[in-house]
């Protein structure tokens, strides 16, 4: 009874769960830090980072922060990290709180709400910035790392401290399979009831993992089976954030004032190819773009087409870079 219950409720926000990628005492205060491989957020939580940066001796031209999906972490950004650099970006990547590798295992899978995303990248940009004072920052947020790009350029910073330019790579801009409104309810109702209950995929939707494709030639069960910081199960509250976070989308775009590239794929499994059109007519900045990528599916830069990614990334920093100068 219950499985069937869970089953019709959530098979679709556990979708969002299969796009992902690809014990430490928690502080409880504080100061904010950037340190080689970890930083301090604002609540005093420390948390791994990875940096690839230009070569000694070179200023960079700009600096990428890149924020990861569900199930993710900032290694998945190795390719980004491979190619940008030499084309003059240093990268920074770091791992959310509540995936895989949170320091704090009994937290992984699960968030408490989702202004601790929002604040959390509202820091390290603003730690970012303190370090690179004179060099503008763009963010490149992957799947929900769009979500928490998006909704934290919006809402969480101002002018002078915005980030100069937003990348996301597809971006979760609806769900292809949806919710009625009473099961939405129910889930809401579920997730204050029993917030931290969490359940594995199977449990979830009875979703064969081996079928869902995350790039033109892997599946996410293929790719969790070798991934050290896949997370099986996610807490009920984890979901109803990201539900809330959807609901947020519209608002959250009109909102943007920086320049705006969406990286997406019709192909995806999230979104449909309507749903990522209508979110980014919504999108108010006067600089915005929208590149399609038909050959490839979830993971862009794990795909067929990484490098054509890679060069209209690039191409992109290298126009707001310059516009800046003038």
């Amino acid at each position: 009874m219950r499985a069937t219950f869970i089953q019709r409720l959530l098979v679709p926000m556990v979708l969002i769960v299969l796009s992902g990628c690809a014990s430490v005492k928690k502080l409880t205060g504080g100061r904010a830090m950037l340190r080689a491989e970890d930083w301090v957020s604002y609540d005093g939580k420390t948390m791994p980072l990875k940096s690839w940066p230009v070569s000694a001796g070179i200023t960079p031209r700009a600096i990428v922060i890149a924020v990861h999906g569900l199930s993710g972490a900032k290694s998945d950004f190795w390719y980004l990290g491979e190619q940008l650099p030499p084309r003059g970006y240093t990268v920074y990547a770091y791992d959310l709180r509540g995936q895989g590798n949170d320091p704090v295992v009994a937290e992984r899978g699960d968030i408490k709400k989702a202004t601790a995303w929002q604040r959390d990248l509202a820091t390290f940009h603003s730690l970012v910035k303190r370090r690179h004072p004179k060099t503008p920052v763009y963010w490149y947020g992957e799947s929900l790392g769009s979500l928490i790009s998006l909704h934290t350029a919006a809402g969480f910073l101002g002018d002078r401290a915005d980030p100069d330019g937003i990348i996301l790579a597809t971006p979760i801009a609806g769900l292809r399979k949806t919710i009625s409104g009473f099961q939405r309810f129910l889930l809401e109702t579920a997730a204050k009831l029993s917030p931290r209950t969490r359940y594995t995929l199977g449990e979830l939707a009875g979703v064969d993992e081996s079928k869902i494709k995350v790039t033109s030639n892997s599946t996410h069960g293929g790719q969790m089976a070798v991934t050290p910081h896949h997370v099986s199960a996610f807490s009920l509250r984890l979901l109803s954030t990201i539900g809330g976070m959807l609901d947020a989308n519209t608002g959250s775009a009109h909102r943007l004032k920086m320049a705006v590239l969406f990286v997406a794929s019709p192909n995806d499994v999230l979104s449909s190819a309507d749903q990522i059109q209508a979110l980014f007519a919504e999108i108010r900045s006067p600089a915005k773009k929208l590149l399609w990528y038909t050959r490839s599916y979830h993971l862009l830069l794990h795909d067929v087409q990484r490098e054509e990614v890679i060069h209209d990334v690039t191409c992109w920093l290298d126009r707001q870079v310059e516009a800046l100068r003038r």
